[in-house]
């Protein structure tokens, strides 16, 4: 039995709020349950991943009377469990065809578990109330913070489910907003963008933004804490100053692979610098962006996009000449980074996924390219 959703598609952002005021007793109580569940997330994760099921179906009765059996929990919280199992063995098969262990003491909790409301006191201003059906009846005081009145603000409402976690001896809430999905633009322009250490996002409308982490990263000492936090951070602000308007579809490099057979090339320095190259936290959040603007993204292979001239359509690696790119064949000049968010835009335009799918844009042999 599948899910039937009839509603609009939502989109769905999380606010963490850590839980620095829970007093001993419940903290313990709530960590319990939180190594509870995941220990019953673990036992369905090797179930379905003994019988090869990563169908979208439902667990069946029959499967989870057998964990509520086993754990001595409700019929509730075991179906929720073995639902949330379910979707972590399906995106584990997808994407590592490898067996999933559960490291994080997280669990999703939906309304039958739990209500969100105002909280009637002082000092705080909502309250989580766990309402039994498996979970322990608490009510936890929340403050809310800048990040979920910024969410309320923009016209996000509040769902029903709530992720709990505990790392590092830290115990968190995740509330969920939820906005109906805009629709796909039909008008704008097809903009390409590099995303380049040095000069941060390159755009082929003439934006540019990031660069300022560049000087920022340079900066950090070797044994400086929570650098990787102070870029996300930097690079954030710096998409929000972007202008979404008038593009209609993003395409960016499809940078999956980008490190890989790269191991021991550079020195060590250069590689903790380089750490800090955030490529795919970027395309993480572009693709909310453009969720939220109704933009299509689409990842474009980025095999000669610095060195294919955009004017004559012609190949040669001596185009690159360090950031500036200077055609042999036409003459043309311009930024490496700008000619090769262009030559993004272009494929997103062609509709096909690299330069090498084009067939008059295949490198050229060696003989050819010195004459």
């Amino acid at each position: 039995m599948r899910k039937a959703h009839k509603r609009p598609p939502l989109m769905r952002r999380s606010s963490r709020i850590f839980l620095n005021d829970v007093n001993a007793g419940k903290a313990t109580i709530l960590r319990d349950f939180l190594r509870q569940c995941r220990d019953v997330t673990q036992y369905f994760v090797d179930l379905f991943w003994q019988r090869q099921d990563f169908s979208a179906d439902l667990a069946d009765l029959a499967t989870v009377h057998k964990g509520r059996d086993r754990f001595g929990i409700t019929t509730r919280l075991a179906q929720a469990l073995a639902k949330q199992a379910k979707e972590l063995c399906r995106a584990a098969h997808t994407h590592s065809h490898r067996k999933l262990r559960l490291r994080r003491w997280t669990t999703t909790l939906y309304s039958h578990f739990l209500r969100l409301e105002p909280f009637t006191g002082p000092h705080f201003d909502y309250a989580l109330c766990l309402t039994g059906s498996g979970a322990p009846r608490l009510t936890l005081p929340l403050h809310s913070t800048t990040h979920l009145n910024a969410l309320l603000a923009a016209g996000w409402t509040l769902a029903k489910t709530v992720r709990l976690g505990w790392r590092k001896g830290w115990l968190w809430v995740e509330i969920m907003g939820e906005k109906v999905r805009p629709a796909l633009k039909t008008t704008g322009a097809v903009v390409g963008m590099d995303s380049n250490y040095k000069h941060g996002l390159v755009f082929s409308d003439g934006q540019r933004t990031g660069d300022a982490a560049y000087e920022t990263i340079q900066g950090f000492a070797k044994r400086q804490k929570h650098t990787h936090a102070h870029i996300k951070s930097l690079l954030g602000h710096a998409l929000k100053h972007l202008d979404w308007s008038n593009i209609r579809m993003l395409c960016i490099e499809d940078l999956k692979h980008v490190k890989k057979f790269l191991r021991g090339t550079f020195p060590r320095r250069l590689n903790r610098r380089l750490s800090h190259w955030l490529y795919d936290f970027l395309a993480q959040r572009l693709a909310c962006l453009c969720e939220e603007h109704g933009i299509r993204l689409e990842c474009k292979d980025p095999a000669y996009t610095s060195q294919y001239c955009r004017l004559c359509g012609k190949w040669d690696r001596r185009n690159r000449r360090g950031d500036e790119f200077i055609c042999v064949s036409c003459g043309h000049r311009d930024h490496a980074d700008a000619n090769a968010a262009h030559n993004l835009a272009f494929l997103g335009s062609a509709g096909v996924y690299g330069l090498r799918s084009l067939p008059k844009a295949k490198p050229c042999s060696k003989e050819q390219s010195f004459g």
